[in-house]
């Protein structure tokens, strides 16, 4: 199917592209750019289309400490996207449809269309990423390592069903704030029904420098090199009550297995240097649940988790980069699953721009040490590479 699937995108942008350059010659509006793809613009003003494509592969080694040859390498295509977006009917009314194509199937992440009164606000209505945790917000290819931390990857929300809203308030062209919320269905990617309840999120961010260069507070690296401080911190909250299908749950009603995450995080940029910092803490209810006498375990973990990752430009090409995160799940569930109870990761790496985020090389190494409650502990280096093509 997936084949089939990128066949047909592959026709069908073909077949656009000859009418759109064709369409030139009645003054349509047709750009190609790293940062825009593919840019149609009816000579009406009555459409905007833009595609998009994301590709990162990723070379991953582990070697554990205690052990001479245990050496593990994998060569994995971490990221395949399409993206397609742009507005209809009014520049006031967006669109984003965004697939996957890397699990072996076309999966559908982003499905939303937004409605912009004024330059500050946005409701959005469809399928998209809650407004929860900075780094989950900011798209993998805008991403200052090779990868998301293992904090943010390890409490991941999913994408979800609902409408969001989201308003810019500036006070004085150097102070603003950013107000952010949402209610989905609570049960995670294009699932029709659920026995369980809502799930409600909401979230502040006060820059008290101003707005940063084109939306870099969502950019992790300081690409844009800000020529005055800018900073960005942010706070808050996510429920999902009786998250049915997000617990795993299939043999009981669902009742009080709620989800309660809090998170604060910061970004700080100048001059090509940058920091970005996150804390997240989960509760969640009935983990660990005995039904007609067999034992289930919920998909999603209580815990907290912290990281810290800072990047600087040596050149306009290079920049260092480095993380440090501590990931405590909660014992007696991870226990059960003879997982790990507590993760510590140091990294450094080293990112390479040829334009940008749209066409990068990075490369980092790690040592990570687990703490396991039955087995004894184990470290391990990790060394991750990945390329990035991105329009």
């Amino acid at each position: 199917m997936k084949r089939l699937f990128c066949g047909w995108l592959v026709l069908a942008l073909c077949f656009l592209s000859t009418n759109l350059l064709n369409a030139q010659e009645r003054e349509t509006q047709l750009t190609v750019s790293p940062e825009k793809g593919v840019h149609f613009i009816s000579p009406d003003g009555f459409m905007e289309f833009r595609v998009g494509f994301r590709l990162q592969q990723q070379i991953a080694l582990t070697q554990i400490v205690s052990e001479q040859d245990n050496l593990q390498g994998e060569y994995i295509i971490r990221r395949e996207r399409a993206i397609f977006r742009g507005f209809l009917f009014h520049n006031k009314l967006d669109y984003l449809v965004q697939l996957g194509m890397d699990q072996g199937s076309v999966t559908l992440l982003n499905a939303e269309y937004s409605w912009k009164p004024d330059g500050y606000t946005q409701i959005t209505f469809g399928q998209f990423f809650p407004p929860t945790f900075r780094q989950f917000q900011t798209t993998s290819k805008n991403l200052q390592m090779v990868d998301r931390s293992s904090v943010s990857r390890f409490f991941f929300t999913d994408y979800d069903l609902g409408i969001r809203f989201r308003r810019t308030i500036p006070v004085n062209p150097n102070f603003q704030f950013k107000i952010s919320g949402a209610l989905t269905h609570g049960e995670g990617k294009n699932l029709k029904t659920a026995p369980g309840g809502w799930a409600y999120m909401s979230r502040v961010e006060v820059l008290p420098f101003g707005a940063f260069t084109k939306g870099g507070d969502y950019i992790e690296s300081d690409i844009r090199k800000e020529q005055k401080p800018k900073l960005s911190i942010g706070a808050g909250f996510y429920f999902n009550k009786d998250a049915y299908t997000k617990l795993g749950n299939v043999a009981w009603d669902g009742s009080k297995d709620d989800i309660f995450d809090r998170y604060a995080d910061v970004v700080f940029k100048y001059h090509g240097f940058s920091i970005n910092a996150e804390f997240i803490k989960r509760s969640v209810d009935n983990e660990l649940l005995e039904v007609d006498g067999q034992r289930y375990l919920a998909d999603k973990i209580s815990g907290e988790g912290f990281y810290t990752q800072a990047g600087f430009f040596v050149d306009d090409k290079f920049e260092l980069t480095t993380r440090i995160s501590s990931l405590n799940p909660d014992d007696i569930h991870h226990s059960e699953l003879g997982k790990f109870t507590q993760q510590n990761k140091v990294s450094a790496g080293l990112n390479y721009f040829f334009i940008g985020h749209s066409l990068k090389l990075q490369a980092q190494l790690g040592y990570v040490s687990e703490q396991f409650a039955t087995i004894k502990n184990c470290d391990y280096f990790e060394f991750l590479t990945q390329f990035t093509i991105s329009f």
